[in-house]
């Protein structure tokens, strides 16, 4: 079957030849690599060009995404692309060299519409080690089977993912109204279809996490915002990893706020301790894999758990307006519906 690898970047002038040259070096060859840049300000698009020119033999198309958004990029990819197959990457993502072989031996071995295997963080800075050991740990990733489990299954959702492409006809494209949180949807609406999700743990990646404690809060606190956005649109979709970072933070607060009653504070108090228990006992599961990094280990934990539960309680309190919609491109809120007859034929919901 043919193979088209969809690849959505901006700014990524840091990873983007590794990426590109690991695509390129597979040992499945790609029918066609689709780069979807959304009007970098770095050096990524010349890297690019640069890569195409070094590779003459190979069919490497860059596409133009005025949006500048992940969602957006895809659908441009997924409609532009000619293979029977999509395999969708990530610009700070380096794939095994069977990535792709991976994943088109588990859509045809299985009746899965996506398959996608694990994610793997690795960082060259302390903090991001500890930020990489915290994702793909239960207490950090929750269920989410593609951070850590060795056993083939079907899932809820996969990171990335390589799909059949008729399942985009049955499903529709990527909601371009999120800008967070836009895999996980598209899976759900996949499963709707009538689509299965298949985690094959011998699809392997490499991801680089956030390196610093900014940049992790601001990563997950979108992610709890844009989660709440997702279960407005599919509430049945809630799962209680989602669900126990915003019961946390809400008992917290409210236990804070009501302490000067006793029953709350000792209610409040034994909250803290079972977490700081839970927190404890983790940190000492990651030290003979971290040794004295192990220390930063639990600030990564609890930054990812505070920050995604207030990211959820934002949206919720504040009705949908996001913080940081101010440095993100206007997008339209927009849902797209799929059609039988062809992706020319896609139809447009207006959402509220």
């Amino acid at each position: 079957m043919k193979v088209s690898v969809v690849l959505p970047i901006r700014n990524e002038e840091k990873y983007i030849r590794s990426c590109l040259e690991n695509i390129l070096n597979q040992d499945y060859i790609a029918d066609e690599i689709l780069v979807i840049d959304g009007r970098s300000t770095d050096t990524t698009r010349a890297i690019v060009n640069e890569i195409i020119e070094e590779n003459p033999h190979r069919v490497i198309r860059l596409l133009d995404n005025p949006a500048k958004l992940t969602a957006p990029a895809l659908n441009i990819g997924i409609q532009a692309a000619r293979g029977e197959i999509i395999v969708r990457m990530d610009g700070h993502t380096v794939p095994d060299k069977n990535y792709i072989s991976a994943c088109v031996r588990a859509l045809e071995t299985t009746d899965a519409a996506n398959v996608g295997g694990l994610i793997r963080p690795h960082s060259d800075t302390v903090f991001g080690q500890a930020v990489a050991v915290a994702q793909s740990h239960p207490i950090g990733a929750g269920d989410a089977k593609f951070h850590y489990s060795q056993t083939p299954q079907y899932v809820d959702t996969v990171y990335m993912g390589a799909f059949r492409k008729s399942i985009f006809f049955k499903a529709g494209l990527y909601d371009e109204s999120l800008i967070r949180n836009e895999d996980y949807e598209m899976n759900i609406r996949i499963r709707k279809a009538g689509g299965k999700i298949y985690l094959d743990p011998s699809i392997k990646s490499v991801y680089a996490p956030r390196n610093t404690p900014q940049k992790l809060w601001d990563q997950y606190f979108q992610y709890g915002w844009w989660k709440v956005e997702t279960l407005r649109r599919h509430p049945e979709s809630a799962r209680w990893r989602q669900l126990i970072p915003v019961f946390f933070i809400t008992t917290l607060l409210m236990g804070l706020l009501g302490s000067f009653l006793e029953p709350v504070k000792v209610l409040l108090l034994a909250e803290l301790a079972l977490y700081a228990l839970a927190l404890g006992v983790s940190t000492l599961s990651v030290i003979p894999k971290m040794g004295l990094k192990a220390i930063l280990f639990p600030l990564a934990i609890m930054i990812i758990h505070i920050s995604w539960g207030l990211g959820f309680l934002h949206n919720l309190a504040t009705i949908g307006r996001f913080p940081y919609m101010a440095k993100q491109p206007a997008v339209p809120r927009v849902h797209y519906v799929g059609s039988v007859k062809g992706f020319s034929d896609l139809r447009l919901a207006k959402r509220g």
